[in-house]
C-alpha cells in the first residue's frame, strides 16, 4: 500500500503553510504602503510645506541632494519624504535609492497627492508622509500576521493526525483495562494507521488467545469436577464398610482394629481432600454473579458479629476494635459469604483458646481492612497437615472482588488480613 509518511505529510504541509504566509506577507506589505501612503498625504500641515520651501532656498537644495534632504526629514521627525523629477522618483527617506538597479515611475495618484517645490535645480513633485517610523512597525506587525498565518495552517494541518492520535490513546487505555472487545480504529495511511493496524491485530491475537486459554481452564475444571465426583461416592462407601468392620472387631483383636481405624482416618482425610478440591474446581459460579457497590457497615457488621458471637461460644476470647467510617466497597455477596466462612474455619481449627484473638477494622487509602490475629494452636502430634485450599479459595475471591488477602505469620502469631475496595 502507498503510504503517506508523516515526513512527507509535513514537508508538504509546512511548505505549503510557507508559501501562503509569504504571499500574504507580501500582499499586506503592498496594501499597507497605498493605505498609509493616501491617508498620511491628507493630513500635512501647510506650514510643513513651507519649513520645507524654507529649507531648499537657505541651503540652495538639489533634487539630488539625499544627505540635506534627510537631514530635514530627521529635523522635522515623523516626517517621511519622496521627490519625483520628470515623473521619476529621485528621492525617498523610505529606502535608499542607490541600491535599486530599476526605476520607480510617479503615477497619477501620486500626482494629485504631490506638492510642487522649487528646488535649486528643478521644480518637482514632493510627497510628504506624517509616519516616520511607521514603517518598520507596521512590517513587524505584517510579518507577525503571516507567522500566526503560518502557524495557523500547520495546526489545522495536523489537527486530523493528532485527534487520530488521542482517538488510538483512548482505545489502546481501554485495551490495558481488559476490554479486548473494543476494536481499534483504522484510518488514514500513515505509520500511525500501521501502528493502529498492529495493535488491532494483537488485540485479535490476546483475544483468540484467551478464549483458548478459558476453554481448556474450563475443560479441566469440568475434568477435575468429574474425577472428584466420581470418587467421592466409593469412598463413602469405603469408610461406611471400614466402620462396620470396626464395628465387628471391636475389643476382640486391638492389632486389627488399630489397623482399621489408620484406615478409616486415612480415608477421611482421602474424602475431604476430594471434597475441597471439588469446592476449588468449582468456583467458577461465584465470578459469574455480579458485584456490587455497598455501605461497608451493612454488608461487613453482620459478618463480624457472626464470628465474634460463634467464637466466643466456642470458648475464645475476642477483642475488637472496628471502624468502617463512611464507606462504600465493592463486594460479590455469595463470594463474601464464603470468605468469611473460610476465615472462621481457620481460626476455630489452628487458633489457641486460651489467647485472645484480635478482630479490628480500619480504612486505608485505596481499602477498608479487616485483620484477624490469633496465637498459633500447638498440637501435640504436631500440627494437621493442610493443602492450602481454603487460602487459596479466599485469595481467589478477593481479587475476583478487586481486593487483597494477605497472611502473615510471625512469633506464633497468625495474622490474615482482608482488604475490600473502597469507591
Amino acid at each position: 500500500m502507498n503510504r503517506w509518511t508523516i515526513k512527507k505529510k509535513l514537508t508538504v504541509l509546512i511548505t505549503l503553510a510557507l508559501v501562503a504566509a509569504v504571499g500574504f506577507f507580501i500582499l499586506c506589505y503592498h496594501i499597507g504602503r497605498v493605505a498609509v501612503h493616501r491617508q498620511t498625504m491628507r493630513g500635512v500641515d501647510e506650514r510643513v510645506i513651507e519649513r520645507l520651501n524654507q529649507y531648499i532656498r537657505e541651503n540652495d537644495v538639489e533634487t539630488t541632494n539625499s544627505e540635506a534632504l534627510m537631514h530635514w526629514c530627521r529635523k522635522i521627525g515623523e516626517m517621511d519624504m519622496e521627490v519625483f523629477a520628470d515623473e521619476q522618483l529621485v528621492f525617498s527617506s523610505v529606502f535608499d535609492m542607490t541600491k535599486r538597479d530599476y526605476t520607480i515611475v510617479e503615477t497619477g495618484r501620486d500626482k494629485e497627492l504631490a506638492v510642487k517645490v522649487r528646488f535649486a535645480d528643478v521644480e518637482a513633485d514632493v510627497l510628504l508622509y506624517k509616519y516616520r517610523g511607521l514603517h518598520g512597525k507596521m512590517i513587524f506587525i505584517e510579518a507577525m500576521m503571516a507567522l500566526l498565518l503560518f502557524y495557523g495552517i500547520v495546526v489545522i494541518g495536523l489537527r486530523r493526525e493528532v485527534d487520530y492520535i488521542h482517538l488510538i490513546n483512548e482505545e489502546i487505555q481501554a485495551l490495558e483495562g481488559g476490554d479486548l472487545s473494543r476494536e481499534i480504529t483504522i484510518k488514514g495511511s500513515s505509520e500511525i494507521t500501521t501502528l493502529a493496524e498492529n495493535v488491532d491485530e494483537f488485540r485479535k491475537s490476546m483475544q483468540t488467545q484467551l478464549s483458548t486459554i478459558e476453554r481448556l481452564e474450563r475443560n479441566n475444571r469440568r475434568m477435575a469436577a468429574e474425577i472428584a465426583h466420581d470418587l467421592r461416592t466409593p469412598l463413602t462407601s469405603l469408610i461406611m464398610y471400614l466402620d462396620f468392620a470396626e464395628g465387628e472387631i471391636r475389643g476382640k483383636q486391638p492389632q486389627a482394629e488399630e489397623y482399621l481405624a489408620k484406615a478409616r482416618e486415612k480415608s477421611v482425610r482421602l474424602k475431604n481432600l476430594m471434597d475441597q478440591n471439588f469446592d476449588y474446581v468449582t468456583m467458577k459460579g461465584y465470578f459469574t454473579k455480579k458485584k456490587q457497590a455497598v455501605p461497608a457497615y451493612d454488608v461487613l457488621s453482620g459478618y463480624l458479629g457472626d464470628i465474634l458471637t460463634y467464637l466466643e461460644g466456642e470458648g475464645f476470647h475476642v477483642r475488637s476494635d472496628v471502624n468502617y467510617g463512611n464507606n462504600t466497597v465493592v463486594i460479590q455477596r455469595e463470594g463474601v459469604s464464603r470468605v468469611f466462612s473460610n476465615i472462621l474455619s481457620n481460626i476455630t481449627k489452628y487458633a489457641r483458646r486460651d489467647a485472645e484473638v484480635l478482630i479490628c477494622c480500619k480504612e486505608l487509602k485505596d481499602y477498608v481492612e479487616i485483620r484477624f490475629v490469633n496465637a498459633v494452636r500447638v498440637f501435640e502430634d504436631g500440627k494437621p497437615d493442610s493443602t492450602g485450599f481454603g487460602i487459596r479459595i479466599v485469595k481467589r475471591l478477593m481479587e475476583e472482588m478487586d481486593g487483597e488477602y494477605i497472611v502473615e505469620e510471625s512469633n506464633g502469631f497468625y495474622t490474615s488480613k482482608l482488604r475490600f475496595l473502597k469507591v
